[in-house]
């Protein structure tokens, strides 16, 4: 083991860095297994969760997030047959479905939301969401919100997804925020025929700062070589060799 073999270790270490970037949100593909069982019935081969009606539903079924009205919210894991809807997600099995309307031509208004924290010397977050919808595509929104306690600090303009049924589209947005506690809030507006607003793969990161982040296996792997690479190269230095302090 060469002390340029350690040189060029360290190097590829120090490149690798903390993973900066994380997601600053839990369950950010809805992929954690609900915390109702899945309905398997036609149309939903791959399982899916429809509470409706429920007069006074309070079950929270999506992991990590908290649901305006979830009698009006479904959480899907593909595969999908259901025609209206992507058959697969965005990202990985399952997304969620903020406000359908079982009873047609009506606009529905729903909500799902997560706290997060931006670290010491935030300036600012990057979101990133795959929005969908179903039966159509005119006059269904998406909104993006921070809040600080009830208060809005920040608010995006209107998402809308213009590629039809079954597909999905990027909707990104950035805003400044400061370090502290907020809360993220997806507001889903269904309009007309258009009643679903579709969610996956939703991440929020902090902008600035350096964000405490576990490595990633990349990075451990790097560490390991580097450490072991050192000791070879004490152990097999000339007794006479000293490292300088």
């Amino acid at each position: 083991m060469s002390l340029r073999f350690l040189a060029v270790a360290v190097a590829a270490l120090m490149s690798a860095g903390p993973a900066f970037g994380a997601n600053l949100l839990t369950n950010g593909g809805f992929e954690a297994e609900p915390t109702l069982p899945l309905q398997h019935e036609d149309g939903a081969s791959g399982g899916h969760i429809q509470h409706y009606p429920a007069p006074a539903e309070t079950a929270q079924y999506v992991p990590g997030w908290t649901l305006g009205d979830p009698s009006v919210s479904d959480l899907y894991h593909a595969p999908v047959e259901y025609w209206l809807v992507p058959a697969a997600a965005a990202e990985g099995f399952q997304y969620v479905a903020l406000n359908w309307s079982p009873l047609g031509g009506i606009t529905l208004y729903n909500t799902i939301s997560q706290d997060f924290v931006l670290g010491a010397g935030a300036i600012g977050i990057d979101f990133a969401v795959a929005m969908g919808v179903e039966s159509g595509f005119d006059g269904s929104t998406l909104q993006v919100q921070i809040l600080s306690g009830q208060d809005v600090v920040a608010q995006s303009g209107l998402f809308t997804h213009l590629g039809g049924n079954g597909t999905w589209s990027e909707k990104s947005w950035s805003a400044a925020l400061a370090p502290g506690d907020y809360t993220l809030r997806l507001v889903g507006t269904g309009n007309g025929n258009a009643w679903d607003v579709l969610i996956d793969d939703v991440r929020l990161e902090q902008v600035g700062g350096a964000a405490s982040a576990v490595p990633e296996p990349a990075s451990w792997a790097l560490m390991v070589c580097g450490f072991m690479g050192a000791g070879a190269v004490l152990r097999r230095a000339r007794p006479g060799l000293r490292l300088a302090a």
